[in-house]
């Protein structure tokens, strides 16, 4: 058992790795052109890679807090990649089987992850914040994901944005665990949240610009 969690371990490290780099490479280089698909797909690959050892470590070490957080990272991810298969929610395309199994693994994960923070937080726990800030801004894209699937969104671009937020979302939960393991700050759990409180800005910002250039070019 000790060897299989050291090649998980092993295996949640190169996962996280390949998505720190790929990642960036897929933020840095033209949307849509062939770099940018091709780190985009090993971005995901990656990711999955530190989902499925991230859920087989937490579980094997029962430490609740790192497997409601590595279904909500995932979450990001996925709802990021999926945004490529539903461009035309607005032209009578429906979600998927697969798409509302998606959601509610998300929600049960996201749900018990705020009921955990508010618990902790009662507690005296600092970790107990960062259950309810993921947790909210997990419910956050969860309401977003129920809206569009029920009703058709009228933004032409919807994906774009979705795939933005998903996949930049993602990322800053690959730097979040550099971060962790690399910094030391006190309390503890503010390291959690740093990466999440510069990055959050910037990508609301980047959606924010992606639309108004989109309006104009649409009008």
């Amino acid at each position: 058992m000790t060897i299989f969690l050291h090649i998980v371990l092993i295996l949640h490290i190169l996962g996280g790795f390949s998505a720190l780099v790929t990642g960036a490479l897929a933020m840095l280089t033209r949307k849509g052109g062939r770099v940018h698909r091709l780190n985009g797909k090993i971005y995901f690959g990656g990711m999955t890679a530190v989902f499925i050892s991230a859920v087989i470590l937490s579980v094997a070490h029962h430490i609740p807090f790192l497997l409601m957080v590595g279904f909500f990272s995932y979450y990001m991810v996925v709802r990021g990649y999926r945004a490529l298969y539903l461009k035309k929610l607005g032209r009578g395309q429906k979600a998927g089987t697969l798409d509302w199994a998606i959601i509610l693994a998300a929600a049960g994960f996201v749900f018990y992850l705020v009921i955990w923070g508010i618990i902790q937080a009662t507690v005296g726990n600092g970790f107990g914040y960062v259950g309810m800030v993921f947790g909210g801004l997990g419910s956050s894209f969860l309401i977003s994901d129920i809206r569009k699937f029920l009703r058709p969104p009228t933004e032409k671009m919807h994906w774009w944005f979705t795939h933005i937020a998903g996949m930049c979302g993602g990322y800053i939960a690959t730097v979040t665990a550099f971060v962790v393991v690399n910094v030391r700050l006190n309390p503890e759990w503010i390291t959690w949240l740093l990466p999440t409180a510069i990055g959050g800005p910037l990508i609301f910002r980047t959606v924010a610009k992606y639309k108004k250039q989109f309006a104009r070019t649409e009008k």
